[in-house]
């Protein structure tokens, strides 16, 4: 029995029920009604039936108090300041971006003992501040959860509870202390400095967006283009960049130097999640890669499910209301699917034709990863894009390619920027070839379902399970 991914699993399912099905007052009866089904389970169960039961029981009955404790220690507080003025002292967690009416950033309250973050939106000169500084104003309190009498995720989702809305002149001191605290944002700020210095303008913001999962440069017509064609995925950074950068360090290091490796490749890894974002879907590819670069240290085999399972865990635990998390949903989907299906159309290829091989296992893995994904993209996005399949199959390597030398070219930059600028037309190249497939690809009549109506998309959802 997998025993980690049942407990983890079991966690996972009852913090996702908690925060979509059941409603909060109920959930500590529930959990004490599954600690008393582990404790019947105990004593009744045969052996073999009675460690499952107890561990799934058990680990029910823990994440409906975890999620409630968490709700009531992390969120609770700060909704208590919602519609409040106060006047706060806070600290910059990244670099600013600007708004129509000035800029905003991700912040930490100090001095209130408040858990998670805030988003702050403040006045033009918050561009000119790095991470680390404090800023002294007053704000305006909101309830990040409910915006204008509507629940909304999308911040809670990233652990953000508070939106504070300026309401008099901002205060700004540097704060050294806290500054290495902040490298890897400071390095992903110049990092972005570089990509624009190398590539050209035309294909600049993919190269950004693929590199650091930076979209704000990207001008509306290729984001359409990439949207409508089913691979505006590759620009968020996933799984697909995390085993871009992996198997880059392998070429470099040699994949049977696997001490090395891990030594290297783990820090590599730990330190790229921090600077794109640690978004749930690099998280979770982290956490299944370095499961994989130690199991050969410790002598264990590699079990993908019980890393999927316990990626997800620690995502959870670190922040139940990530279950909510679009990106997590569409990251783990594509996991499932890939664990699931891929290996199955992998064995029914039986050509001896490599280049047809090629393609049908190019094929596999794409159905894979759409399998799941493909619903909640039309439940949430009210889309069903037909020629997925085929963009992926079309651009999935190119796009691995253009990662992998537009990470060489970015590295190289950083350190001679007119050696870089002269071997980025390769990366260039590749970028190119990706917006013109997916440019082309929209053209084709009935490459994708477009509705607004409810009962459509669940018709659609039912011939889909047929």
């Amino acid at each position: 029995m997998r025993t980690l991914a049942t407990v983890c699993l079991a966690f996972s399912a009852g913090i996702f029920a908690a925060q979509y099905v059941l409603p909060q007052q109920w959930l500590l009866p529930l959990a004490a009604v599954c600690g008393v089904l582990a404790l019947a389970a105990q004593l009744a169960l045969k052996e073999k039936k009675r460690l499952r039961a107890v561990l799934i029981l058990s680990s029910l009955a823990l994440s409906l108090v975890y999620n409630t404790a968490y709700a009531a220690l992390v969120q609770a507080p700060n909704q208590a300041l919602s519609g409040t003025v106060e006047t706060m002292t806070l600290e910059l967690c990244d670099y600013a971006q600007e708004t129509a009416q000035g800029a905003k950033a991700e912040v930490r309250i100090l001095g209130r003992g408040l858990h998670g973050k805030a988003i702050y939106y403040g006045t033009e000169s918050l561009l000119a501040y790095v991470p680390g500084q404090r800023v002294t104003v007053s704000v305006y309190c909101n309830d990040a959860s409910r915006i204008n009498e509507s629940d909304v995720t999308t911040f809670t989702a990233r652990g953000c509870y508070l939106l504070l809305y300026n309401r008099g002149e901002e205060t700004c001191r540097e704060e050294t202390g806290a500054a290495w605290r902040y490298f890897p944002q400071e390095l992903a700020h110049r990092t972005k400095h570089v990509i624009s210095s190398v590539f050209p303008e035309r294909t600049e913001p993919f190269l950004r967006a693929i590199l650091l999962g930076d979209r704000s440069g990207f001008c509306e017509e290729d984001e359409v283009y990439l949207s409508e064609a089913g691979i505006y995925h590759i620009t968020a950074v996933s799984g697909l960049h995390c085993a871009f950068l992996l198997s880059l360090l392998k070429f470099l290091i040699g994949a049977h130097r696997r001490k090395l490796l891990s030594a290297i490749a783990i820090p590599v890894l730990c330190f790229y999640a921090l600077m794109v974002g640690a978004s749930p879907s690099v998280v979770r590819a982290c956490v299944m890669l370095i499961l994989v670069l130690l199991a050969p240290l410790f002598e264990r085999e590699s079990d993908a499910p019980t890393s999927l399972s316990f990626a997800l865990f620690l995502i959870l635990l670190q922040n139940p209301f990530a279950a909510a998390s679009v990106s997590l949903q569409l990251s783990f989907g594509a996991m499932v699917g890939i664990l699931w299906l891929t290996p199955k159309l992998y064995a029914a290829i039986h050509t001896k034709r490599k280049a047809l091989r090629f393609v049908l296992a190019s094929f596999a893995a794409t159905a894979g990863a759409l399998v799941f994904t493909l619903p909640l993209n039309a439940y949430y996005f009210n889309s069903f894009v037909l020629i997925s399949p085929i963009s992926n199959l079309l651009c999935i390597w190119a796009a691995s390619a253009t990662f992998a030398l537009g990470f060489a070219c970015t590295l190289l930059g950083l350190l001679f920027l007119p050696l870089a600028q002269l071997i980025a037309y390769l990366p260039h190249l590749g970028a190119l070839y990706i917006l013109t497939v997916s440019k082309l690809l929209t053209k084709l009549p009935y490459h994708a379902l477009y509705f607004s109506n409810d009962y459509l998309k669940y018709w659609l959802f039912y011939v889909y399970a047929m």
